[in-house]
């Protein structure tokens, strides 16, 4: 105990902390990125905003409240830590980097805004529960989520580290303005790259997601600035 307290133990240099979306998947958006990032002896921190089994887990206090505590483990454990977050983590991402030192914020299809706000329940709900799970979000989950993206959208014009926008040019549940109108937000560094052909699922179906991994990995290594 002496000798620790003389030499601390040295906190390991870098993480990933990844704040999930919407739907039915939760944090297993992140998981073909963990795999990536391990072979790279990068962490990839991955957590449940919500409790899918639970429809009365809907206060939108009680998800923020899981991202801070979440980001304040990360922030003690690693030295640095990069802060990437998808569709509605997007949103919850940039108001965590508004607050808390990050390396560089990355926003895949931030749900910032939607293809068309009238529908946008219904596109939700269908996109969110097509991943064959037999518990889909409630009504009020569903409500929450739209508190989220309505009371934490604007934290993207506070945000000072380096953002890196990622988005599908076939998006079929966020429009890729969400990141266009985001990006004229964002004061200092920042880079958008629309992806040719990238659906909302590009982070995790098998298609282009190494393509995204290899970008995210060139603004880690801070190579796009």
């Amino acid at each position: 105990m002496f000798i620790e307290k003389l030499f601390p133990k040295k906190k390991p240099r870098t993480a990933i902390l990844t704040i999930h979306g919407f739907g039915t998947k939760l944090h297993h958006h992140y998981d073909a990125m963990a795999t990536y990032f391990a072979t790279r002896n990068l962490p990839v921190i991955q957590f449940d905003i919500y409790d899918l089994e639970n429809g009365q887990d809907d206060k939108m206090v009680d998800w923020i409240q899981r991202c801070e505590q979440k980001m304040l483990e990360t922030i003690k454990e690693y030295d640095e830590v990069i802060l990437i977050g998808f569709s509605m983590g997007g949103v919850i991402a940039s108001y965590l980097a508004s607050i808390y030192k990050v390396k560089c914020l990355i926003l895949v299809a931030p749900a910032f805004q939607y293809m068309d706000i009238g529908k946008v329940t219904n596109a939700i709900v269908n996109w969110a529960t097509r991943d064959d799970s037999p518990t889909k979000p409630s009504k009020s989950q569903t409500s929450t989520f739209q508190q989220v993206v309505a009371n934490y959208k604007e934290s993207i014009s506070q945000v000072e580290c380096p953002v890196l926008f990622l988005h599908g040019s076939e998006d079929e549940v966020i429009s890729v303005d969400s990141s266009k109108n985001a990006y004229k937000k964002v004061r200092g560094l920042k880079r958008l790259f629309v992806i040719e052909g990238g659906t909302h699922k590009m982070l995790y179906n098998n298609t282009i997601q190494n393509t995204l991994f290899a970008i995210i990995e060139l603004m880690i290594d801070g190579k796009l600035f």
